[in-house]
């Protein structure tokens, strides 16, 4: 077979599907040889850094000189309906008082005709959320009549641990580096 060669290969183009990711592949290769061109001193820094600015923009890609922003225009409630405002109810650990936590009453809101209807008094609703209970006894009394949750861990506990374990690590090194004794005479 003179004239045919062997490795060529004919691939028919007419079923072929649009591919869309060879252009950012190939924007991205670019971009990369510009960076090395700048550094390399082969092209000016603005040169270069117009050349990768056109790209990004062009392709969509995120460089040293470009970023991406996601805009979400779905609204969050449907058009015509008016904003309200309503006091949403606490979740006060069981047996926590509001007023003792937070120091008294919470001044009215602003606008108090835009309240819910079956909204009480904070210290109301408080306690409707938790009625009144023995505290648990994971709790411990920082001050008198605040009840705070115990959540520390036995650190000190385990610093000693720790440092004793450190301790035995070092005396067993030792007596590991040190020469056996000879008897004299043998």
């Amino acid at each position: 077979m003179i004239g045919e060669r062997p490795w060529s290969v004919t691939l028919p183009l007419a079923g072929a599907a649009e591919g869309r990711g060879l252009s950012k592949l190939w924007a991205r290769r670019k971009i990369a040889d510009a960076e090395v061109a700048r550094t390399m001193r082969e092209v000016a820094a603005e040169e270069t850094d117009r050349r990768i600015l056109t790209l990004a923009l062009d392709h969509h890609l995120v460089t040293r000189l470009t970023s991406l922003v996601a805009v979400d225009e779905t609204p969050s409630r449907p058009a015509g309906v008016h904003l309200s405002r309503a006091e949403l109810p606490l979740n006060l650990p069981a047996g926590w008082d509001f007023d003792k936590v937070f120091g008294g009453e919470r001044a009215p809101a602003t606008q108090p005709d835009t309240r819910r209807a079956d909204a009480g008094a904070p210290a109301q609703r408080v306690a409707a959320l938790a009625p009144s209970a023995k505290p648990l006894p994971i709790y411990a009394a920082a001050r008198p009549g605040v009840l705070l949750p115990r959540t520390a861990t036995d650190a000190e506990l385990r610093m000693l641990l720790g440092l004793l374990l450190c301790l035995a690590s070092l005396v067993l090194v030792a007596l590991q580096r040190r020469e056996p004794r000879r008897m004299p005479g043998l």
